[in-house]
């Protein structure tokens, strides 16, 4: 059990996904979103997804828990992903990597702060900087000529960064990046 867990962590379960599970068999009628209704609203979603997608794609309700404020499946799910990472807290989001990437930048900088980051940098970081008015320094990755793309950040360059910039509040590393290249993520911290 992890230290503050409400939860016996078993790696084995799959919390959220049994939960579906058990509501997908209870044969609960939807008046709820979403619109197509388990599939039957929508038969050209449902081909394409398939019967078992569209069957436990439900909206929040109580024996599911809630994302906003998880207590029970959603929360144990989080709690395992915490343990199977090793860390302190996981924390499961919507709205794909965008709303996490933002979330971590307008937590962790506020109107002239200064952070450390890629010149190649996903648009939702850029979207952050100027929600919160943070200000970007930029480490140019190098470029695998032979391949054309964007290497990873190398911990020479957020060395020099860091020592140019020593009030920066953060520092942002794309891993992996869009190509699949990983920065030596234990080197940097």
């Amino acid at each position: 059990m992890m230290k503050g867990s409400r939860f016996k962590l078993n790696q084995n379960h799959a919390p959220i996904h049994e939960a579906l599970e058990t509501f997908r068999r209870m044969r609960v009628v939807p008046f709820d979103v979403p619109g197509h209704k388990r599939g039957r609203g929508n038969p050209e979603l449902t081909e394409f997804l398939g019967q078992k997608c569209v069957g436990v794609d439900v909206n929040s309700m109580k024996p599911l828990d809630n994302l906003c404020h998880p207590v029970s499946v959603i929360r144990e799910a989080e709690e395992l992903a915490a343990d199977a990472f090793g860390a302190a807290h996981a924390f499961l989001m919507v709205g794909g990597t965008t709303s996490s990437v933002q979330t971590m930048v307008l937590t962790a900088c506020k109107r002239g702060d200064e952070i450390i980051l890629p010149r190649n940098v996903h648009r939702s970081v850029l979207n952050a900087l100027v929600l919160c008015g943070a200000i970007p320094v930029y480490v140019n990755p190098e470029v695998d000529q032979r391949l054309g793309i964007s290497l990873g950040m190398r911990r020479e360059q957020i060395e020099k960064a860091i020592k140019e910039h020593p009030k920066a509040v953060a520092v942002l590393v794309n891993n992996p990046t869009y190509y699949g290249i990983c920065s030596d993520l234990r080197a940097i911290v």
